[in-house]
């Protein structure tokens, strides 16, 4: 399994992901997160791996795959309720909506579908692979976001915690604009970054990267000095 050519996400959404012999289409409508560790459930272990994904909450992704009369096209939602897991696909024939639900099973859901659209047919699919839960690229996205989200929040920190949190931000920022500046102007214009203003809640921070602070400077950016101002808007 492997993401097709030029299709990385999130830079690209929708993007093509190829599972064994199929090739299939994601658009993520939502990532969803990850609940907390005595929360969250995974899949069973998947037969040929033996890998259990995770499973987010409120997850919404339209899946295609197949052609001509063989397309499937599928909206794969995953909820967490109070008394456990529900896995939803909802397609259309014609005017008419249909959704199938199932609790607990990724494969029934998928399979339940699959009865309902060809009533005839022996095949069998992966809820894995239809809801997309092993595609790696979404999962690092919500491991990211995961972590953003288990920072302390800005208010429940101490004013030194506070500064200093936004000194590294600061220093990150001058870092980022010296490894980014080259792709838009040539050395000779020598770009200088000077300082960077930004609010969070109601403090105003203002990052200074000139000079006037320090005699030396080996890497501007590695001399930023975080100006917290409580009072007043920044001239």
């Amino acid at each position: 399994m492997s993401l097709c050519s030029k299709n990385k996400y999130p830079e690209s959404n929708p993007f093509s992901f190829k599972q064994n012999n199929s090739t299939y289409t994601y658009n993520i409508i939502n990532e969803g997160l990850y609940p907390p560790e005595d929360v969250i459930c995974y899949t069973t272990a998947w037969s040929r791996n033996k890998i259990q994904y995770k499973i987010s909450d409120n997850y919404l992704v339209q899946t295609s795959w197949g052609r001509g009369k063989s397309k499937h096209m599928v909206e794969c939602e995953i909820e967490y309720e109070s008394d456990g897991l529900i896995f939803r696909i909802r397609f259309r024939e014609g005017s008419q909506e249909h959704i199938i639900e199932f609790k607990k099973s990724l494969t029934k859901v998928a399979n339940n579908y699959l009865q309902k659209k060809h009533p005839n047919t022996c095949a069998k699919i992966s809820g894995i692979h239809v809801f997309g839960l092993n595609v790696k690229d979404v999962v690092q996205e919500r491991e990211k976001k995961r972590k953003f989200c288990s920072f302390k929040p800005f208010d429940k920190l101490g004013e030194s915690m506070k500064t200093k949190r936004f000194h590294l931000f600061s220093v990150q920022l001058g870092i980022a604009f010296e490894n980014e500046i080259l792709k838009f102007y040539n050395p000779i214009d020598k770009p200088i970054l000077q300082e960077i203003r930004f609010n969070v809640q109601n403090k105003k921070y203002l990052a200074d990267y000139s000079d006037g602070n320090t005699k030396k400077k080996e890497k501007q950016q590695l001399d930023a000095f975080v100006k917290v101002i409580d009072k007043g808007p920044i001239s």
